[in-house]
């Protein structure tokens, strides 16, 4: 994916000359198609800055697909216990998608818990289950989006060019914080909904709601009179900011970068379902560009961006003027660091980009919860969010993610005991992911086994065959309308 970055200076009184850009270390790092020569370089908060003299520069950067949903468990043992958390997860479904807060943020998550199960469901064959939590997935989506709820609901603000949403969680309405987190999730959950009912998206029936939703985090006209171009995306930066006003001295700020993930990855896919190119364009260059800015600002996977003086090995927080190591509701150490891999989906293999940082990622995290009790503090539940970094830890070692997981312990409350349990056997049937592969689609995956075997996957929304070529020189004909595995 190439990004063209152009200026046009006015020049003040004298001659016109050549501006001076500053390059931040995602703009310049592994850039294989950036020419211009490096003047001088400056310290910065987010790592060196080079300045060069042009009047535009470019950026490539290699873009790792994902596939909305992966296949089945192969037959044995595993595929029994998986529908036995399926089962069990499905009787919970009404009261697991909504188990905390009332607003649209854990509403959204919720949605897309039960989506997973959903997909799940379907992708083992038990279509009784499936349709089932397809049904309570619509009707509540439809509670939120009919207007008709006084007390679930969204509404398009013209004034402010927003869809405010309420009841309001996180200043969302008030500061209009945290947008695309939060519609990210009904995004997504509404393609999950959309792969297996393309009825129910059609911009007639509850298609145009969604449509809406899109357009408030993403809308990329630039000029239009009702949203904003791209809401609160930094196309310099490289990354979206959370705060809608940004009123603290430190500048704005953005603490889960991995739901901003998310939401880009919902962008794709729900440009693909509704024939939208250009929708699918711009969720590629979001998702990509995100991804290189977590890997650079929040992570420093390339040790090159955090200064001396700071402690930790990533940052949770990234402000405009200062990088923090917290939340904005608590110090306990799994939820610091969780809080940049949550939710994982079928997008989240970019983790996986340096296996030596997950696990010296895993190794502070495992000392900062020693430092944390031994000052008298415990998680409640103890172990909370232990089932994210099993997960984690299987992007880069499969049968470390499953010794570490818990299968009774606590589990985050956007996800469930179903998706972990398929998560961590599909690394063990498939193996990691091997991001040095790509492909002619942004909607593939690839996996590689400790002995070399690689498992190719391919989404094909379309109503035709797709030949996809891969990088390493593979073909797979995929078949429309669905998951081909080879």
């Amino acid at each position: 994916m190439d990004t063209t970055f152009k200026v046009t200076a006015t020049p003040l009184p004298g001659h016109e000359g050549t501006p001076m850009l500053g390059l931040y270390p995602h703009h310049y790092i592994e850039n294989p198609v950036l020419k211009e020569n490096v003047v001088a370089t400056v310290d910065s908060i987010r790592g060196p800055i080079r300045m060069v003299q042009s009047k535009q520069f470019q950026t490539r950067y290699k873009v790792n697909g994902f596939v909305p949903y992966w296949p089945g468990l192969p037959e044995g043992e595993a595929k029994g216990e998986l529908r036995s958390f399926i089962k069990k997860d499905a009787s919970r479904a009404q009261r697991m998608m909504l188990e905390i807060g009332q607003g649209p943020y854990w509403q959204g998550k919720g949605l897309q818990r039960i989506s997973n199960v959903m997909r799940i469901a379907e992708q083992e064959g038990m279509k009784d289950v499936s349709n089932d939590l397809l049904a309570k997935l619509k009707a509540r989506a439809e509670q939120w989006f009919s207007g008709q709820n006084k007390r679930t609901y969204f509404h398009h603000d013209k004034d402010f060019g927003t869809i405010t949403s309420y009841p309001e969680e996180y200043d969302a309405v008030k500061d209009m914080n945290d947008h695309h987190f939060h519609y990210g999730y009904w995004i997504r959950a509404a393609a999950e909904i959309g792969m297996l009912d393309p009825q129910w998206i059609l911009p007639s029936q509850w298609g145009g709601m969604v449509n809406l939703l899109v357009k408030d985090i993403a809308t990329f006209e630039r000029g239009r009179s009702d949203f904003p171009y791209l809401r609160n995306f930094d196309p310099y930066e490289g990354h979206a900011w959370a705060s809608g006003v940004a009123t603290s001295p430190d500048g704005n700020n953005q603490e889960s970068s991995s739901e901003a993930v998310n939401a880009w990855a919902a962008l794709m896919l729900w440009g693909t379902l509704t024939n939208n190119q250009a929708l699918v364009d711009v969720g590629t260059y979001l998702y990509t560009t995100e991804i290189q800015a977590i890997n650079h600002y929040w992570f420093d996977i390339h040790g090159v961006t955090l200064p001396k003086e700071y402690l930790n090995v990533e940052v949770s927080m990234v402000f405009g003027g200062k990088l923090a190591h917290n939340t904005w509701w608590i110090d306990e150490p799994r939820q610091i660091h969780g809080i940049n891999l949550l939710p994982f989906t079928t997008a989240s293999t970019y983790l996986a980009t340096s296996p030596a940082f997950v696990k010296r990622n895993l190794e502070a995290l495992d000392k900062e919860i020693k430092i944390y009790e031994s000052r008298g503090k415990r998680a409640k539940p103890d172990d909370i969010w232990q089932d994210l970094f099993a997960k984690y830890l299987a992007l880069v070692d499969a049968k470390a993610g499953m010794a570490r997981w818990d299968r009774w312990g606590s589990y985050e409350l956007g996800d469930t005991r179903t998706h972990t349990y398929h998560w961590l056997q599909s690394m063990t049937s498939m193996g990691v992911p091997d991001l040095s592969v790509t492909a002619d689609t942004p909607y593939f995956a690839v996996f590689k086994q400790p002995t070399g075997q690689r498992s190719y996957l391919v989404y094909n929304a379309s109503d035709k065959p797709m030949d996809v070529a891969f990088s390493d020189g593979k073909w797979v004909r995929a078949a429309p309308k669905g998951l081909s595995v080879q």
